[in-house]
């Protein structure tokens, strides 16, 4: 009797899976945090972090602190990110950091998240629109989470034709471009 091939596909099945159970948020709400407020002298230019795998856009170094201040992918609103990228050598600036963090100045040896910055008064970054725009971030990568885990399930259980994975794809790249052409829903 010969064995029967099974159309079930093991891995893309275990993949998906995987990637479900990784995209579900986190139980734990963490409250914000108490935040301080230093002021700084920018020791060089703030750094533009492009095209890494890092979990950072900018990163900036004092004359006051020895630590590296990063501000987080997606913390920006839309629009503000030239004026922080115009920020230079010996600029005084207001940043808003949590109290662990600013316990942690005087080692020098942490990475220091920004959550507010403000240069002359203009807040290029108001801690509100940190929390919300890292709160969208997270939900955007969460959406393309599932999304994904749903397709590698649904192509792991079943021989899904060509056809039929490019209209599943294009209907959610589609809905993506919607999204952010009328700033609607994750974006």
């Amino acid at each position: 009797m010969a064995k029967q091939k099974s159309s079930i596909n093991w891995y893309f099945l275990l993949i998906g899976i995987i990637m479900l159970y990784l995209s579900l948020p986190d139980s734990n709400t963490s409250q914000q945090p108490e935040l301080k407020k230093i002021t700084v002298e920018l020791f060089k230019d703030i750094t533009t972090v492009k095209g890494s795998r890092s979990s950072v856009d900018y990163k900036l170094w004092t004359k006051n602190y020895n630590n590296q201040f990063n501000i987080l992918n997606g913390s920006v609103t839309r629009g503000k990110n030239e004026a922080i990228e115009n920020l230079k050598a010996g600029q005084i600036v207001d940043l808003l950091i949590s109290s662990s963090s600013f316990e942690n100045l005087s080692k020098g040896e942490e990475g220091i998240t920004i959550r507010g910055i403000s240069l002359n008064g203009n807040t290029l970054m108001a801690p509100e629109e940190f929390y919300q725009n890292r709160k969208v971030y997270k939900t955007r990568l969460t959406v393309f989470s599932l999304f994904t885990g749903l397709m590698l399930i649904l192509h792991g259980l079943m021989k899904v034709p060509k056809k039929i994975n490019y209209i599943i794809i294009g209907t959610f790249v589609g809905a993506i471009v919607i999204m952010r052409i009328f700033d609607v829903g994750i974006y």
